[in-house]
């Protein structure tokens, strides 16, 4: 029985259909433009938070600095 579901399933889903499509110019300059816009999306996301991390990470290692308002407050 599984023998004859996988041929069923080989058969069907393995052959080759002609198809008579057609990608006109156009087509191809829009999945091109698509495709070079995602590029350019990826990239502005990854440098967006490149610069929040490396700001996270300089304000947490950053010495504080205090001035002398507040150090004759804590005295």
């Amino acid at each position: 029985m599984t023998k004859v579901f996988l041929f069923i399933f080989i058969t069907y889903f393995f052959q080759t259909n002609i198809s008579y499509a057609y990608l006109d110019p156009g087509t191809g300059s829009f999945i091109l433009q698509a495709l070079i816009g995602g590029i350019a999306a990826f990239f502005t996301t990854i440098v967006l938070y490149w610069r929040k991390a490396k700001n996270f990470l300089i304000n947490l290692f950053k010495k504080k600095k205090y001035n002398e308002f507040e150090e004759k407050e804590k005295n």
